[in-house]
């Protein structure tokens, strides 16, 4: 199987390794697994679709994509209005339909916080801003992944939020865990579903 891994910096950091860190997580747990990580650090859903060509469109085809955006449109201090990151995740899923069968697109909502450490970003707001993700999966029917609501369920939000930059936000290797046991669901699933 060949996957599309795009969005923010929580798809992008490499904490140490030698590539993103949920690249290593995935292939570690699927050796056969091909990643194409077109995320970039800091980038919004409107800067997304703008690069939307770049990011997506022109690269190979690939049997799923997954995408998480919301992180940098929900901070306080360069926060986009709710209602306009709904309508650019639209755009996004409009966009990429054309190319992916709404069945091989995973969306993933922004993460949650360690909010003693993360100042501009609150779970109240992220979970807000995720609500929104999923209201877009439901129009479009794609699969939806409530890493929101995984990591406020599995507690200790200031170890799974702990990485590199220790800044409440930004994860290290529990976190990206997590986010790769999510990831690897649904992608079976949608190996699974190919295969019917």
């Amino acid at each position: 199987m060949k996957v599309l891994l795009t969005g923010d910096s929580i798809i992008a950091r490499c904490e140490g390794f030698s590539e993103p860190h949920l690249n290593a997580d995935l292939k570690r747990n699927w050796p056969t697994l091909k990643i194409i990580n077109t995320a970039v650090s800091g980038i919004n859903s409107g800067a997304f679709f703008a690069r939307l060509s770049e990011l997506v469109l022109t690269q190979d085809q690939c049997d799923a994509i997954v995408i998480l955006l919301g992180t940098n449109d929900l901070a306080t201090h360069k926060q986009v209005p709710i209602e306009q990151f709904k309508r650019n995740m639209q755009l996004i899923a409009s966009a990429i339909v054309c190319l992916y069968w709404p069945k091989k697109v995973v969306l993933i909502s922004p993460p949650a916080v360690d909010e003693d450490k993360q100042h501009v970003r609150s779970n109240k707001l992220v979970a807000s801003y995720a609500k929104k993700v999923e209201e877009v999966s439901e129009e479009y029917g794609f699969h939806y992944i409530n890493l929101f609501h995984e990591m406020i369920k599995r507690g200790n939000l200031a170890e799974l939020c702990h990485g590199q930059k220790d800044d409440g936000l930004h994860f290290g290797a529990t976190g990206y865990e997590l986010l790769s046991e999510l990831v690897l669901e649904e992608l079976k699933q949608i190996e699974k579903d190919s295969q019917l």
